[in-house]
């Protein structure tokens, strides 16, 4: 009987499912690097005023500035764009399983089922997360050669993130709450892309998101209708101390009940993934795969 975990065999699995995916990923970094270089090229001279009018018309240090506003634009493009790549990734977890041939030669792999899921979780979030930054990283070298070579200053996008100022006393870092809202609804949304990509059969970043929307809308809607009393459904909220010149946050009992229930729901999204892919079959529901 196949043991449940072996780790060679996993690795002997993960070198195979890549090579046998080499091309495709190899094609998905090219596009990434494509969409961002575009999306660099629009926030520096597309969307933007005129280099030479600027040039002619400021010193060089509000040059500079001005230019360094453009190239921090396409960062947060950047930032954005990681975070869907994410999401995509995350949702194209067994996208190689369309048709039933290829679902067939998957299932019968010789690995085990929880090999198979580690080796897919493994690609779609640490190969996934590889690519983005390294077509971020290309994009942004194209952008700046191209600079270069029309006559530009040079400022390099991937530097600007690290290139600010030290975090102040004031910081929304202060609060570890903050930390553990952010951590949380990013790991939040990954899990229930990582589910979506395990359920739905085809198309799965957009049934996923427009199920999540769906959703959304209608909890929000059915909140609506609860008479909450005091600040019940309230998480957050301050107060300026005029004579301190300083603003305290106040977390209500509800932020960590909310933010305790997402984090738990993360764990046990990616055990709900990896159940549903035990249970898939080379025959199934036309969009399910269960």
């Amino acid at each position: 009987m196949m043991s449940t975990f072996n780790f060679n065999r996993f690795l002997q699995a993960l070198k195979c499912r890549i090579l046998v995916e080499r091309k495709a990923w190899i094609r998905l970094f090219a596009i990434y690097t494509l969409v961002v270089f575009m999306a660099d090229l629009f926030f520096t001279r597309v969307g933007a005023a005129s280099y030479s009018d600027i040039a002619d018309h400021f010193s060089a240090d509000e040059l500079y500035y001005t230019y360094y506003h453009y190239v921090e634009m396409s960062c947060v493009f950047g930032l954005v764009f990681f975070n869907f790549a994410m999401l995509f990734g995350a949702s194209s977890m067994f996208s190689q399983m369309k048709d039933t041939r290829s679902r067939s030669a998957y299932l019968l792999w010789p690995v085990s089922n929880l090999e198979k899921y580690v080796v897919g979780l493994l690609l779609s979030i640490g190969l996934t997360m590889v690519l983005t930054i390294g077509a971020v990283v290309l994009a942004d070298a194209l952008r700046v050669l191209i600079d270069w070579v029309t006559g530009r200053i040079v400022i390099w996008g991937i530097a600007i993130p690290f290139a600010g100022e030290k975090v102040s006393s004031n910081s929304v870092f202060e609060y570890w709450q903050l930390l553990w809202m952010v951590l949380a609804w990013t790991f939040y949304f990954h899990s229930l892309y990582i589910v979506g990509g395990t359920l739905f059969r085809r198309h799965q970043f957009l049934f996923t998101s427009g199920t999540i929307v769906v959703v959304g809308i209608l909890l929000t809607m059915l909140l609506k209708q609860v008479d909450w009393p005091n600040s019940g459904i309230e998480l957050v909220s301050g107060t300026w101390d005029e004579a301190t010149h300083t603003y305290t946050k106040i977390f209500y009992p509800s932020f960590y009940i909310v933010h305790a229930v997402l984090t738990l729901l993360i764990p046990f999204h990616y055990w709900a993934s990896f159940k549903l892919f035990c249970r898939m079959q080379v025959i199934n529901n036309k969009w399910l795969n269960v």
